[in-house]
C-alpha cells in the first residue's frame, strides 16, 4: 500500500480511537490528511446570517481532530461551509484526495453520500452510532437553497414565505373576530 490523501469530514466531536485506527490503516506510512468540519448552523442562525458561533464550534472540531491525528498523519484542518457538499468541494480545490471519510453525521440523509460521490472519489463512513437516514427530497431542496445551488428560482422561496404569512394573518384575524363576537 502507498501513502494516501484522505479528506476527513467531521460532523461531530471526533474523540474516538476509531478515527485514529481508520486513518492509520489507510496506506503504508503516514497518510496526508485534511480535516474539514462543516459549520452546523441552525435555520434561524442561517436566516439571520449569524453563523459566527457555529463557525467557531466547527473550528474547534477541526482542531480537536487535528490534535487526535497529529501522531498518525501529516494533517491540516479547517472549518467548512454550512453545506457539507460545498465544504468538501472547497477542500478538494486545494487537496487532491483519494478518499473521503465521513465521521459522524448519521443525522444527515443518504443524499449526502450520493452528492459526494459525484466527485469521483471513494466515500466511506466511520459512524457506528446509528443508522443513516434515508434520502429526503425536502432536505435536498433545503440544502440546495441554503447553499445557493437550487435550480428553483428564488421566487419559490419568496412566494412560500408570503403564503405562510398570509395564512398566519388570516388565523390571527379569525381569532380577533371570534374574541370580538364573544364579547
Amino acid at each position: 500500500m502507498v501513502s494516501r490523501n484522505l479528506l476527513v469530514v467531521v460532523f461531530e466531536d471526533a474523540t474516538r480511537p476509531e478515527l485514529r485506527e481508520a486513518v492509520a490503516e489507510r496506506g503504508d506510512g503516514p497518510p496526508r490528511v485534511r480535516v474539514v468540519a462543516p459549520t452546523r448552523a441552525g435555520l434561524l442562525a442561517w436566516l439571520a446570517t449569524d453563523e459566527d458561533r457555529a463557525r467557531s464550534e466547527a473550528e474547534v472540531r477541526a482542531l480537536e481532530s487535528e490534535w487526535i491525528l497529529s501522531d498518525e498523519a501529516e494533517i491540516e484542518g479547517e472549518a467548512g461551509d454550512v453545506d457539507p457538499v460545498l465544504a468538501v468541494e472547497d477542500a478538494l480545490r486545494g487537496f487532491d484526495a483519494d478518499e473521503i471519510l465521513l465521521v459522524g453525521g448519521a443525522a444527515e440523509d443518504g443524499g449526502l453520500e450520493v452528492s459526494l460521490r459525484r466527485f469521483g472519489i471513494l466515500v466511506s463512513r466511520l459512524d457506528q452510532s446509528g443508522p443513516v437516514r434515508g434520502r429526503s427530497q425536502v432536505r435536498e431542496f433545503a440544502r440546495g437553497i441554503r447553499s445557493g445551488r437550487s435550480k428553483a428560482p428564488p421566487f419559490v422561496l419568496f412566494a412560500s414565505v408570503n403564503l405562510t404569512l398570509l395564512v398566519l394573518a388570516a388565523l390571527i384575524a379569525l381569532v380577533v373576530i371570534l374574541i370580538a363576537w364573544l364579547l
